[in-house]
């Protein structure tokens, strides 16, 4: 009896031990994203299939000062609708440029590249910073044809005098009639969008 005890005993003292063992696993995709985050590259899905087939028209539209200056893309351009649309920013070689994309599951899509504009560090008007982060747009019902949906925000960090430090912070998902308190602080940005044909 004292020897089956001590077997139960010395069982569960290695139970216990290995329960608290650390182990590697198999790194997945998931676990990459914070990183790609951080080195400034962004993707966002959309499901399409409520409009599958349907031609869309990406736009991007460039405001500066909260008035909008105009569409950044030299000419329209269209694709027909899948059952998945993603829309992707990552960095580029040049500080003051950022790449954008449309694809579709269908292997339709676009890329363009969006112009950034400096952020001046107060005190120092030589030093000249380009930082940019990216937000949703909060999705509505689907628009009516040919009215622009936005989808993805793109804009620039402001300086807080108050903090003394560049922010962007504030609303995590964007109103589509641009009401979201973040728009009254950016001095630049782009929003990535479509229209359905």
């Amino acid at each position: 009896m004292k020897q089956t005890i001590i077997t139960v005993m010395l069982t569960l003292v290695c139970m216990a031990g290995q329960a608290q063992q650390l182990r590697m696993s198999e790194a997945t995709f998931d676990d990459y994203v914070p990183l790609l985050n951080a080195k400034g590259y962004m993707v966002y899905s959309f499901d399409t299939k409520d409009i599958k087939g349907k031609q869309l028209e990406i736009g991007v539209m460039e405001y500066a000062g909260g008035k909008e200056v105009g569409s950044s893309l030299p000419f329209e351009f269209s694709f027909s609708a899948g059952e998945k649309l993603v829309i992707g920013l990552a960095p580029s070689d040049a500080d003051s440029v950022y790449v954008f994309s449309f694809q579709t599951d269908k292997g339709e899509g676009f890329t363009g590249k969006l112009m950034l504009k400096p952020v001046l560090v107060p005190g120092e008007p030589a030093k000249q910073i380009y930082i940019y982060k990216w937000r949703p747009f909060e999705l509505l019902p689907t628009a009516d044809a040919g009215k622009f949906m936005p989808l993805v925000l793109f804009g620039s960090y402001w300086w807080d005098a108050d903090s003394g430090v560049f922010r962007f912070c504030g609303d995590n998902v964007i109103k589509p009639d641009l009401s979201s308190d973040i728009i009254g602080h950016i001095p630049h940005f782009y929003i990535l969008g479509i229209k359905i044909q």
